[in-house]
């Protein structure tokens, strides 16, 4: 199965699924629900391995994030799609099953578009695994992105560690930027809803798809139940109303305390994000350890709930 892979991503909330949903309903191209499964796929076959393609079946089955691909496939089905001497016959393979579960032809020589939020972080694997692959980092204002994220059940929920978590995830995609040059395109997320036709179509030049106008109204993905909540804007033309919506959603001491942080604050301005403070504010320490306390506290009590949910969709299978 000649796959052609695209790899989307971005620091989570800057528009990766709206992304992957956009060019995922070209006629020549498919998305994937987020797959970190082949993350830790690709991980545990360059260490120790599995002991048998059975092994490694029941451990993808046992997979939160493999599991919300709802294939309905047994053990014994799975395992013969597992080649143990090559990660990527075994990933083709369970795409493949994948695309004929939905009614898509394997063997057509399609765009596979993954959206995973992370892919950037796992750059060297995937870049073992998939040569020839191509890149696309998705960036969001910043501020936007925390508003985005500080009221759900995972991510950083205050602004001080916002800014810092928003960094971080943007080094680690300029860092894949400059390993592979023109290979990896950057598309500001503000821009798609300003002027999406003229984005797209720029960026389908770059991945080499076929452009066409119905792509706005996305379609191309299947958002497991799990996510549909918080991606209620997927399949929906982009909206350049909703670009200034953080600011409503942010108090006037979050904006101050996430430009607050140096890295932040020069990578927002250097892609041409305006700061709304004259010069970053030094953070008391009391509050720095306080905000460091609850975002903790925050990641236990929610991770708690994750696990439970985790389960439930795991003894459903």
């Amino acid at each position: 199965m000649p796959l052609r892979p695209v790899f989307i991503a971005g620091c989570d909330r800057s528009g990766t699924t709206m992304l992957g949903d956009i060019l995922g309903s070209a006629s020549d191209s498919f998305a994937t629900p987020e797959s970190q499964w082949i993350h830790e796929y690709l991980l545990i076959s360059h260490l120790q391995g599995f002991a048998d393609t059975l092994h490694a079946a029941r451990w993808l089955k046992a997979h939160f994030r493999f599991a919300v691909w709802d294939l309905a496939l047994s053990d014994e089905q799975l395992a013969a799609l597992i080649d143990l001497t090559n990660p990527r016959v075994t990933i083709d393979n369970v795409i493949g099953a994948y695309l004929k579960q939905h009614g898509r032809d394997p063997a057509d020589n399609l765009w596979w578009c993954d959206h995973t939020p992370d892919n950037f972080k796992f750059y060297a694997l995937l870049k073992s695994c998939f040569p020839a692959a191509k890149y696309i980092h998705i960036v969001r204002d910043g501020r936007a992105v925390f508003q985005s994220i500080k009221s759900l059940d995972w991510g950083p929920n205050n602004a001080y560690m916002g800014t810092r978590y928003w960094t971080t995830r943007v080094q680690q995609a300029l860092m894949v930027e400059v390993a592979e040059g023109s290979n990896c395109y950057r598309i500001r997320y503000e821009d798609i809803l300003r002027n999406p036709e003229e984005a797209l179509s720029r960026l389908c030049e770059f991945t080499g798809q076929a452009y066409h106008e119905p792509m706005l109204d996305g379609g191309g993905l299947i958002l497991p139940e799990f996510t549909q909540n918080q991606h209620k804007l997927v399949g929906k033309r982009p909206d350049a109303s909703r670009l200034e919506n953080w600011r409503n959603g942010l108090s006037k001491t979050e904006i101050v305390e996430f430009e607050s942080y140096p890295w932040s604050r020069m990578i927002m301005e250097k892609m041409g994000y305006t700061m709304d403070t004259a010069e970053p504010s030094i953070q008391r320490f009391y509050i720095v350890v306080y905000r460091y306390f609850h975002d903790s506290f925050m990641y236990l009590w929610n991770r708690r709930k994750h696990i439970r949910m985790e389960k439930k969709k795991l003894r459903s299978q």
